[in-house]
C-alpha cells in the first residue's frame, strides 16, 4: 500500500514538472498529514526531487506548541533540510476569531518565505477528507457558486503557486501509509473540540456518507473538479463578452441587451466585480441595474452603490463612476458677451466667436461649425449661457423645438445637458445651441455677403474631463 501511495504521488508531482534546481516550500504543522507530505517528497526521484524548504509556524495554542518546534527542528538537521520557523505569540492572538487569524499569519509566512528564496511551490498536506469537509462548509453556509469550491491550486504571490498534492488520498491511506513506514507526528487536541464546525464535519458528517457510499471522497473530488473547469471555461467567456462591450471608458448599452438574460447576469456580476470590487455590488442592486438597463423608456438614470460610487446609464452607454467624478463632469456655463472679433473660452465645452465678414482672414470649410448671418438677422451683442428647459429652436417649418429636447436626441448626458452653451442675440433670442443645432433663420442674402461669421471650434468632452 505505501508503495503504491508512493508511485501516485510521483505521478502527481510530475505534472507540476518539478526539477531538482526548483526550490519549494513545504507547510508542515508536524501533523501526520503534512509529515507523510514531507516524506513523500523526500523519496521523489532525484529527477524531480526539488530543493525542500520547511516552514513551521508555532502558533502557541496548544501546550505541546514548543515539543513539536523542537521535534521539527531536530528532523530537519537530521534530514538535512533548510528549516525556517515562525513564532506566534500569545500578546498578538486576537480575543475572536482565532482560526481565520492564524490562517492568515501562517500564510502571510508562507508567502514571505516562498518570495525570499524564489520558490516555485508552497506544498500543503491537504487530503481528500479536508476537500470534502471544506465543501460540506461552503454548502451548509450557502453563498455564490464560485464560493463554493473546495481547496485547490492557487496563487501564493506571483511567482508562487500553492500545490496541494495529497487530495487525491484519503485520511485512511495516509494514516495507513505513516504506520507502515513507522512515523513519527503529533495529533491536534483542538481536532477533538467539536464545538468547531471543522471537527464535527470530520468525526460526524463525512463518516456517515462515506457509509453511505465509500466513494464519495472521490465524487467529491470528481464534483471540484468539474465545477473549477466550468468556472474557469465561465470567465474566460465572460471576458470575452466584456471586452467587445467596451467603450470609452464604459460599456455598450444596445450590444449587451443583446445578450441572453443569464449573460447578462453574468456579465455585469463581472463588470461589477472588476469596476467596483469583488461582492461589494448587492444582488439586489444588480437587480436594479439590469431592470434600469432594460427600461427603454427611460434612456439614462442612477443607481448608487454606495457612498463613493455610482452605477450610470447614459443612453447607450453605462458605466460604473466615483461620485467625484460625477460631480467633475457636471459642467458649467457662465453668462458672458461676446466682444467682436475675439475667440472667447467656454470652459470644458470649446471656443466661440463673431467675426465681422471683412476681418475674418480664415476658411469657413465646416458648415456645422459655423454661421453666416446678416446684420439684420439678429441684434448685437451676442451672449452665452447655459440652456434651459424654456429655451426653444425656430424650425424651417416655422415650429419650435425645445432645447431639452435637442439634448435628449442627441444623447447628451445629464450632468452635460445642465450646463449646454446656448448663443443668444441681444434680445434673448436663441440661436444656436453649440455644436448641436441651430435656429432656423432665412437668408436672403448669399455667402459671400455675409456681414459675420460665428465660429465654434469645439473640445473632446470626455477628453476634457
Amino acid at each position: 500500500m505505501a508503495i503504491q501511495l508512493q508511485k501516485a504521488f510521483d505521478l502527481i508531482i510530475r505534472q507540476y514538472h518539478v526539477k531538482p534546481t526548483d526550490s519549494v516550500v513545504v507547510g508542515v504543522s508536524t501533523g501526520v498529514d503534512s509529515m507523510v507530505l514531507l516524506t513523500l517528497l523526500e523519496k521523489l526521484p532525484v529527477s524531480c526531487r526539488p530543493k525542500i524548504i520547511v516552514a513551521h509556524v508555532n502558533h502557541k495554542l496548544r501546550e505541546q506548541s514548543t515539543e513539536e518546534q523542537t521535534f521539527i527542528e531536530a528532523y530537519a538537521r537530521k534530514h538535512n533540510l533548510q528549516l525556517r520557523i515562525k513564532v506566534w505569540p500569545l500578546s498578538q492572538h486576537p480575543d475572536t476569531g482565532i482560526e481565520n487569524a492564524a490562517r492568515k499569519v501562517r500564510y502571510d509566512f508562507f508567502a514571505e518565505v516562498a518570495q525570499n528564496l524564489q520558490a516555485r511551490f508552497l506544498f500543503t498536506a491537504h487530503q481528500a477528507d479536508d476537500q470534502a469537509e471544506t465543501f460540506l462548509m461552503k454548502l451548509v453556509r450557502g453563498g455564490a457558486l464560485q464560493q463554493l469550491q473546495g481547496i485547490g491550486s492557487r496563487d501564493l504571490t506571483k511567482t508562487t503557486k500553492i500545490v496541494r498534492p495529497l487530495l487525491s488520498f484519503s485520511k485512511e491511506e495516509i494514516r495507513d501509509f505513516a504506520t507502515s513506514r513507522h512515523l513519527k507526528w503529533y495529533e491536534d487536541q483542538t481536532n477533538t473540540d467539536e464545538s468547531f464546525t471543522r471537527n464535527r464535519m470530520r468525526h460526524e458528517i463525512v463518516p456517515r456518507l462515506k457509509q453511505e457510499n465509500p466513494q464519495f471522497l472521490k465524487h467529491v473530488q470528481s464534483y471540484e473538479s468539474q465545477l473549477q473547469t466550468l468556472i474557469l471555461a465561465t470567465r474566460q467567456y465572460e471576458e470575452k463578452i466584456v471586452k467587445n462591450l467596451l467603450i470609452d471608458e464604459g460599456y455598450k448599452v444596445p450590444e449587451f441587451l443583446l445578450l441572453s438574460v443569464e449573460w447578462q447576469s453574468l456579465a455585469l456580476e463581472f463588470i461589477s466585480n472588476k469596476e467596483v470590487g469583488k461582492g461589494l455590488v448587492s444582488k439586489k442592486q444588480q437587480t436594479e441595474i439590469l431592470q434600469l438597463l432594460g427600461n427603454l423608456k427611460k434612456p439614462s438614470g442612477k443607481i448608487q452603490i454606495n457612498s463613493q460610487m455610482w452605477f450610470v446609464k447614459a443612453y447607450d452607454k453605462f458605466s460604473f463612476q466615483l461620485v467625484s467624478k460625477i460631480h467633475k463632469k457636471t459642467l458649467i456655463t457662465r453668462n458672458s458677451m461676446l466682444i467682436l472679433n475675439q475667440w472667447h473660452l467656454i470652459e470644458s465645452f470649446g471656443q466661440v466667436a463673431v467675426f465681422e465678414a471683412d476681418k475674418y482672414s480664415g476658411k469657413v470649410t465646416d458648415l456645422q461649425q459655423t454661421m453666416q448671418l446678416s446684420q439684420n438677422q439678429f441684434s448685437m451683442p451676442l451672449s452665452v449661457r447655459p440652456a434651459n428647459r424654456q429655451d426653444q429652436l425656430r424650425l424651417k417649418t416655422g415650429g419650435h423645438k425645445k432645447v431639452q429636447r435637442v439634448l435628449m436626441d442627441a444623447k447628451v448626458s445629464n450632468w452635460q445637458r445642465k450646463g449646454w452653451p446656448l448663443l443668444v442675440d441681444g434680445n434673448g433670442k436663441p440661436i444656436w445651441l453649440l455644436g448641436l443645432r441651430k435656429s432656423w433663420l432665412e437668408k436672403t442674402f448669399k455667402v459671400e455677403e455675409s456681414k459675420y461669421f460665428i465660429i465654434w471650434k469645439p473640445n473632446n468632452l470626455e477628453e476634457s474631463n
